[in-house]
């Protein structure tokens, strides 16, 4: 009854809505809405459902190749790759670089204290003349014309030795003249300006334009608190009376002598064995300069210089190739577009500066460290991305667990080691526990502090056979034999004769019965060396025996010492004299245990050496009885080689020690060098060039030179199948912690120097950090360091504030711009992580985190902020790839009480067992264990269980299992109750270390290829050709063209050849050769685009407008009749609405009551 009910007034809602006058029309539209509206759903739920099938099938077909490689990739992880851009041609980009250099050089003259940057440099009171003046025009003239001159004391001429031969006009004034004024005279000489510049004194020698007064001297490295009379008083007499002005510049440490006769001269710069305080101060020639711009680098900014090789074109090209699982490509440029790149590419975007730096006054920027420290904040990048240089490229397949596995984690490519952070000192010797000279700097953190403190370890070499200390002297033991190469473990050829003794071990002890040599015993306290001997080594054996060791040593500080080495394993101490030394004592101090580790000993004696003439008188002066001097006996069988080499006798025979670069002769002959077979061919074939007229005596210096360099590299690293020379020894590496080498008193105590304290391997990375170190900067200023001179000076003007002229600090060799940085970060790194050796990762393509980048900023927000901020590559830059990849790998997290009883847990019962904790004892404490440390364990737990509340100690729900212990006492180890054990919390935290917070291996760099591409045809083609033969997943072709050279066109069309037969095929990025880009600017597309979108807007008005134009035009009758129609209804519907006041006149009561109730 009630569903018939409902049913007619449905049926009756319908009838009305048909009946009414427009009720089809409403049933129609009705329609039509539901319609639309399922279609609409349908279409939604289709989409919804291929989103879904998408995010676990097609993320692994989401890639530039728009194929699945489902079969082949481990994990759908999408990967971006970015890369860095610039059009070094861009004339507008040309005009901003020369814009920034002008305003380098503004800034550093204004804001230098001091324009001149040469070592040891002061300003004078000497102007030079440019041109030079007539020789008529004396000083008396000058001064009549102008009266500046007045005070000017003397004129001369002098001639740099060029090839112009140029003179110049030196005026020297009286001290307190006005320099400012003289500088600012205008001259006029025969109607030609002559230009006026002040003098400067320097040391170097090498400067550009420099000419050496042969009357004047600097000297530095003395102590402050000596006067000019003090000084000159401590001088031979001889030198001291010669001796005209003398001039102390206390700010700079330095004093100026100024010495009238030449052989008074010649004696000073020449000075030996003179000392104040220890100190051994260096004099030496003045040197006049007055140009003080640094022509060591080219600094010339021009569109040939920057030549685009296209290495874009062919990277894009090998990662479709080889990478095309790469999901977009972003290219981060400062506005440019490659003229052939493909803008309408839906795999491609296009990323400037403005999008990506957050701090918009850091811009333009034209450093490259400053744009990849804001490249992870592209919009919509991945969060794994790869990084890379347009100059690097793939050459095989190439994978995303080349990069990075789940099992591994990253895969770190690392190739040479870190720039030193000083000078001979290798990253093994900082806080190492000794003090060493080398690194007793700022730059080095004092040694990591192994330099600070009161119980200081002087650093001479704490390795069994190592160097302890050694003087700096001019004169060699032998010649080509330099100090620094004694007990260095390497046995020279130079070096192993009996003046140097023998190396001082590292040519092996079998020669050692040709030197002086005694056994030390408690006995005697003293030893008296014949005069002229410079060679004595003293057997401990007898006073420790075989098993003993020597801790520490200590002797006074002497310039008679040139070398003194002790050795625990060998049980000698060997010392190496200087000659020329009257008698000299020195004292010796010797801490060290017998066998027992627990029996200490200290033994004292003295050594009287005088080695002004030979005299082969040994006397041995004893405090009980006279000891009698063995001459055949002098190294012990215990002592022999064997025990110090693993290599058989006869195999100790050695090849050339390579010489250092900075050593080589100005002309080097190789006409009687025994040359590898290789190398002799090519000096044959020069040599017959220069007869026949071929090549010029300076190219055949340079080509023999570059031989040179050739024949020192293959000393270094000769091939595997090369028998040219015979294998040299390699010195098994011995305790790096067992032998304390001399040192000197605490109280006296001396800098000093250890040379080469390394294995093997450890020498060949060295060798290799001593290499120029290649500059990852991938813009071509950067390549060609066309900044790095101002860089440079801002190093040497910090580095004047911070280092003192002491000679034993060792000053900082400048390295280029990358070099510096990478020693910046690496010392941030040590204090943050620790001191440790680092090396440089691989120049490829690099795998970045975005989280882990932003852990970075968050770490370091200062030096990052400082990074972005540098208009051009600077000293304190955080390098990228190196910043990145050892934070990743130095950055470590604490561990939890929560994480190691999940890990103990292992049948996940919330509850330990037996087992359970015995594994965890086992990780606690030192194995064995017994049984006192497994119930001292369980104790913890059951003292826990007693204090803690119930609800600290019990699981809630409770374990499934209850755990039965040995001991029934033993409660119940829930993880509520081990958590809750403040005991056992702190046990954990001390004795599970931190651990990697990311998951790293490294890597050998087998698979990268870098190739420097110079100028040289013969060369870059040998270069492509192996890149040919052996391909590599990573190649680097780093530009290095000087294309203003003639072969630079030619060396360029080679380099285009290898790319195209390498990877011949263009990518998707490309445009088709005939087209090229409208616009090469973002700017000026970006422009573009606006001005198309308004017309496209106001070209759609236009057409709106007309289609109603044509319907007005064409259906005016019908619209017209229509809109009558609308209003006739509307006119209608008001005249059929009663009026309110006929209503009120029919029932005037019921509008009363209306009224009322609204009222």
């Amino acid at each position: 009854m009630r569903d018939d009910h409902c049913r007619k007034i449905v049926q009756k809602q319908a009838y009305d809505v048909l009946s009414h006058k427009y009720g089809i029309l409403i049933v129609i539209g009705v329609l039509i809405f539901i319609t639309l509206t399922s279609f609409y759903f349908g279409e939604t739920v289709v989409e919804w459902s291929n989103e879904k099938y998408a995010q676990v099938f097609n993320s692994y077909s989401d890639n530039i190749a728009g194929r699945s490689y489902r079969e082949r990739l481990c994990s759908p992880l999408p990967i971006d790759v970015v890369y860095t851009w610039v059009n070094g041609t861009d004339p507008k980009l040309l005009n901003q670089l020369r814009t920034l250099k002008l305003n380098i050089e503004e800034e550093l003259n204004i804001t230098s204290d001091s324009k001149c940057v040469f070592t040891n440099c002061l300003a004078t009171n000497m102007v030079i003349l440019d041109p030079v003046l007539p020789k008529e025009m004396t000083l008396l003239k000058l001064s009549l014309v102008y009266k500046v001159f007045v005070q000017a004391e003397k004129m001369f001429t002098v001639s740099l030795d060029t090839d112009e031969n140029a003179n110049y006009t030196v005026i020297v004034f009286k001290e307190d003249t006005n320099m400012t004024e003289v500088l600012s005279q205008p001259i006029l000489v025969h109607e030609i300006n002559t230009t006026v510049r002040r003098g400067y004194i320097t040391t170097d020698w090498t400067v550009h334009n420099s000419v050496m007064l042969k009357d004047t001297a600097i000297m530095a490295g003395f102590p402050p608190q000596y006067t000019a009379e003090q000084i000159q008083t401590k001088l031979p007499d001889k030198i001291a009376k010669g001796i005209t002005k003398f001039t102390m510049h206390e700010d700079e440490g330095l004093a100026v002598i100024q010495i009238s006769k030449k052989e008074d001269f010649e004696a000073l710069v020449n000075i030996e064995n003179f000392t104040l305080e220890g100190k051994k101060p260096t004099f030496s020639a003045a040197n006049l300069v007055w140009d003080l711009r640094d022509f060591r680098k080219d600094s010339d900014i021009s569109a040939s210089r920057f030549e685009d090789n296209e290495e874009l074109r062919y990277s894009l090209r090998s990662l479709e190739r080889f990478a095309p699982w790469v999901r977009h490509v972003y290219i981060i440029t400062n506005g440019q577009i490659p003229y052939w790149l493909n803008m309408e590419s839906s795999r491609l975007t296009i990323v400037t500066h403005q999008e990506i730096f957050t701090n918009t006054t850091h811009l333009p920027t034209f450093s490259s460290p400053a744009i990849e420290a804001n490249i992870h904040k592209i919009p919509g990048l991945s969060q794994k991305f790869i990084y890379m240089n347009d100059d690097v490229m793939f050459g095989k397949d190439v994978w995303p667990d080349d990069f990075y596995t789940y099992s591994d984690g990253y895969k770190v490519y690392l190739t040479w080691p870190v720039p030193n952070c000083n000078e001979g000192c290798p990253s093994s010797w900082i806080k190492d526990g000794y003090c060493d000279k080398a690194c007793n700097n700022t730059e080095c953190e004092w040694d990591g502090g192994d330099c600070h403190g009161s119980n200081v370890q002087a650093g001479a070499g704490h390795w069994s056979g190592g160097v302890g200390w050694y003087n700096d002297q001019k004169e060699h033991c032998n010649k080509g034999c330099a100090d620094s190469w004694l007990a260095d473990r390497y046995c020279d050829t130079t070096c192993n004769v009996k003046p140097c003794g023998f190396d001082v071990g590292d040519c092996g002890t079998s020669k050692y019965d040709q030197l002086i040599g005694y056994k030390l015993e408690t006995s005697v306290t003293e030893y008296i060396v014949p005069k002229g001997e410079v060679i004595v080594y003293f057997n401990m054996t007898t006073l420790m025996t075989d098993k003993g060791s020597v801790e520490s040593a200590e002797y006074e500080k002497s310039s008679v010492v040139k070398a003194i080495a002790v050795a625990n394993k060998f049980k000698v101490i060997t010392m190496v004299f200087n000659k020329g030394h009257n008698a000299t004592k020195l004292h010796i101090h010797l801490k060290g245990h017998y066998a027992n580790v627990t029996q200490k000993f200290q033994y004292n004696f003295t050594v009287m050496v005088d080695t002004t003439q030979e005299n082969k008188t040994l006397e041995v002066l004893q405090t009980v009885d006279k000891v009698n001097k063995t001459a055949n006996v002098t190294v012990e069988k215990e002592i022999e080689l064997p025990v110090v080499y693993e290599v058989a006798e006869e195999l100790i025979q050695v090849k050339p020690k390579p010489v250092d670069q900075k050593a080589l002769p100005e002309h080097v002959n190789l006409t009687n060098i025994d040359l590898p077979e290789f190398i002799k061919i090519q000096y044959e074939a020069l040599i017959k060039e220069k007869n026949e007229g071929d090549i010029t005596e300076k190219g055949f210096r340079i080509e023999q030179m570059t031989l040179w360099l050739k024949y020192q590299e293959y000393l270094r690293y000769p091939p595997k199948n090369d028998t040219s020379f015979t294998k040299p020894v390699v010195r098994k590496l011995l305790s790096f912690v067992e032998v304390p080498i001399l040192q000197m008193n605490q109280e006296d105590k001396v800098p000093v120097y250890r040379q080469n304290d390394y294995s093997y391997k450890m020498l060949e990375d060295m060798l290799k950090s001593g290499r120029q170190y290649t500059d990852e900067g991938h813009f071509p200023w950067e390549e060609k360091n066309v900044f790095g001179k101002f860089e440079k000076i801002r190093r040497k003007e910090a580095l004047q504030k911070q280092y003192t002229d002491d000679i034993y600090t060792p000053r900082r060799r400048l390295l280029d711009t990358f070099g510096d940085s990478l020693r910046h970060v690496n010392k941030i790194y040590n204090r943050e992580f620790g001191f440790t050796a680092r090396k440089v990762p691989g120049h490829m393509p690099h795998f970045v985190d975005r989280s882990v980048m932003y852990e970075l900023h968050e770490k370091f927000p200062e030096e990052w902020d400082i990074t972005s901020s540098h208009k051009v590559r600077s000293s304190d830059d955080m390098q990228f790839a190196f910043s990145y990849f050892y934070y990743l790998m130095g950055v470590k997290r604490n561990v939890t009480a929560e994480e190691i009883f999940d890990e103990m847990d292992t049948d996940k019962s919330r509850s330990l067992s037996d087992r359970e904790i015995r594994t965890l004892a086992a990780s606690l404490y030192d194995l064995p264990l017994d049984l006192k440390t497994l119930s001292g364990l369980e104790n913890i737990l059951k003292n826990c269980s007693e204090y803690l509340p119930d609800d600290k100690k019990i699981e809630r729900p409770p374990p499934t299992d209850v755990e039965t212990y040995y001991d029934k006492d033993m409660p119940q180890a829930t993880r509520t109750l081990f958590l809750n054990c403040d005991e056992m919390v702190e046990l954990i935290q001390s004795k599970f270390k931190s651990r990697q917070k990311h998951k790293f291996v490294t890597l050998e760099d087998h698979e990268i290829a870098f190739k420097m591409i110079k100028s040289n045809i013969s060369t870059v083609v040998g270069q492509l050709d192996d890149l040919r033969k052996n391909p590599k997943k990573f190649i680097c072709l780093n530009d290095n063209i000087e294309h203003n050279k003639p072969d630079a066109q030619t060396v360029k069309a080679i380099l285009q050849d290898y790319y195209e037969s390498v990877l011949p095929i263009q990518s998707q990025f490309e445009l088709p050769r005939e087209y090229r880009n409208r616009f090469l600017h973002v700017d000026d597309l970006r422009q573009w685009k606006r001005l198309r979108d308004w017309l496209k807007f106001f070209t759609h008005i236009a057409l709106v407008i007309l289609v109603l134009f044509t319907i007005a035009s064409y259906f005016g009758d019908k619209v017209q009749f229509v809109w009558k129609k609308i209003c006739w209804y509307r006119r209608k519907r008001c005249e059929e609405r009663p009026n309110p006041d006929s209503r009120k006149e029919l029932n005037p009561h019921l509008y009363d009551v209306q009224e009322y109730r609204r009222g």
